[in-house]
């Protein structure tokens, strides 16, 4: 096996536990979870409670938190052990991919395996670890004060944030894989389109997470109208008006449902562009993955927000991020001016 290859399979297995953590994360979110520890101890906080003392002592804590006492008043202690657990495993999954990638790291440094002139992306990547830990802190903190759910903003930029380290490592991985590989022609129209389909995924897996902070997702349950008509009232109702795009949850539950058929557009724009060039099977599996999301989409506003359904929304939505990042990285390193 070359170094390269050994790089590569490093990094897409610390890819593929982003890819755990993220949507681990999105069930965390489902089932009330976040809240339930209270203190972001580095150290200690790798060992749950291992005594009635030290759970009740827990416990304690949580029933000083506006979720237990607006929304879990009365909760027993093992209910209470079990969002415990869920909140705590993501944590420990966050510990260990943060490991995955710094000992390895280390190792292939030691032995100069890494090219210098990589380093500096290496380093990016783990100050995106460490943003990552201080923004998920910052994001659980941000319901512990006066209101029991998170910041929805902080919760986006957490999942944002997990993105980026997503798509730093893929990256990197995918020059390794490809390295020896010759560079097929890509047409210009076809790259393009390969960017414009990427930003378009990121903007709506952001407003997905704008839907999932202000429970947007249950404001109605038809599709495709809303509350019975296509523009519903209240869209534009705060001021100034922008504000309506991150705050309004009326607003952001409209805008997504519909710029996914934007994102299904670029798709199929890509599918015609990309016809008899290297990008044709990913062009074609991008393309089922936005229909198959667009369903599970309707489907999870149709059924009231089902936590299996909404997980699987969730998990395609990811897929569909790392498919389109490949295809741009492919259609880059195929690009002609032709």
């Amino acid at each position: 096996m070359t170094t390269n290859r050994q790089l590569a399979v490093w990094l897409l297995a610390v890819s593929a536990l982003i890819v755990v953590l993220v949507v681990y994360g999105g069930w965390v979110r489902l089932t009330r979870s976040g809240l339930s520890i209270v203190e972001w101890n580095v150290v200690t906080g790798v060992v749950p409670p291992l005594s009635a003392a030290a759970w009740e002592s827990e416990f304690a804590k949580y029933r000083q938190t506006p979720e237990y006492q607006l929304v879990n008043y009365g909760m027993e202690l093992d209910a209470f052990k079990f969002i415990y657990y869920m909140e705590f495993g993501h944590r420990l999954l966050g510990r260990l991919a943060g490991l995955l990638f710094v000992v390895p790291l280390l190792y292939f440094l030691c032995r100069r395996a890494i090219p210098r002139a990589h380093i500096p992306a290496y380093l990016g990547i783990g100050l995106l670890f460490a943003l990552q830990g201080l923004v998920g802190w910052l994001m659980v903190k941000s319901g512990l004060d006066d209101r029991p759910q998170v910041s929805h903003l902080r919760l986006t930029l957490h999942l944002c944030c997990a993105l980026a380290l997503l798509a730093a490592c893929l990256w990197q991985a995918l020059g390794y894989l490809s390295s020896a590989a010759a560079a097929q022609s890509v047409p210009r129209t076809a790259r393009r389109l390969c960017i414009w389909l990427f930003a378009a995924i990121c903007l709506q897996i952001a407003a997905g997470g704008l839907v999932a902070g202000l429970k947007a997702g249950h404001l109605s349950d038809t599709f495709p109208k809303m509350f019975g008509v296509w523009v519903p009232a209240g869209l534009w109702s705060m001021q100034p008006p922008l504000v309506n795009l991150l705050d309004n949850p009326t607003t952001v539950h409209f805008q997504h449902r519909f710029f996914a058929f934007a994102v299904f557009g670029l798709a199929l724009a890509l599918w015609v562009a990309a016809r008899r060039t290297a990008l044709q099977p990913g062009a074609v599996l991008i393309l089922c993955l936005v229909a198959v999301q667009i369903g599970l989409g309707i489907g999870t506003v149709v059924a009231h927000v089902p936590l299996a359904l909404a997980s699987l929304h969730q998990a395609v939505a990811v897929a569909l991020f790392a498919a389109a990042l490949f295809l741009c990285h492919r259609s880059y390193r195929g690009y002609t001016a032709s």
